[in-house]
């Protein structure tokens, strides 16, 4: 059983993660808050697997250094809960990273990832890593190019294009083009100002 505790300011985003994390049968909510006063209180005493944070508890000076406020707990993975904008740098500190617009699938997809790394205790990911090709095909739709011009681009058949993309989305469970988009950024593939 994954014990998560989760830290959230918005009551209805919280009670809203809570009903939907109780679908999971692994999964055990040992607490949640709305400030980091409980949090740091309670974290303390409950030593959660997981905890669920959305950045914007704290101020902006503090929002880099977010790990480094539970060293005391070197095995408690992070889950960015980011419902706004939240620099890449803030969140590569994260082992996940859950959206206000992801789905349910998404959400377990990202716990299942998290856990695993916990279960694994510092093995590879079980994801496999882009190849250059997917790279460059996910560079070419974060541009907005379509599959007939990734592929005149690439000099790759569009089948090819079709494939590149479906592997994208196997190894990265996002499906829509704009969370694609977020992930090449986030990822340092692409630069804001190259997006139409």
């Amino acid at each position: 059983m994954t014990k998560i505790a989760i830290a959230e300011p918005s009551i209805l985003l919280r009670t809203g993660l809570e009903q939907l994390l109780h679908e999971l049968p692994d999964a055990e909510i040992i607490f949640s808050t709305d400030n980091l006063s409980s949090l740091y209180a309670r974290i303390n005493a409950l030593h959660p697997d997981i905890l669920i944070v959305n950045p914007l508890l704290y101020d902006y000076a503090k929002r880099a250094t977010i790990r480094a406020e539970f060293d005391n707990l070197p095995n408690l993975r992070l889950i960015g809960l980011v419902t706004s904008y939240v620099e890449s740098q803030h969140q590569r500190q994260f082992a996940g990273v859950i959206e206000l617009n992801d789905d349910f699938q998404r959400i377990k997809s990202t716990l299942n990832q998290v856990t695993n790394s916990l279960q694994s205790d510092g093995d590879e990911p079980d994801t496999d890593p882009l190849s250059d090709r997917e790279k460059e095909v996910l560079v070419c739709l974060s541009k907005g190019l379509k599959n007939n011009e990734i592929a005149d681009t690439l000099n790759i058949s569009v089948h090819t294009v079709i494939t590149h993309r479906k592997n994208i989305v196997r190894k990265t469970g996002i499906k829509s083009v704009a969370a694609l988009t977020v992930y090449a950024i986030l990822n340092n593939l692409i630069e804001e100002k190259d997006i139409i």
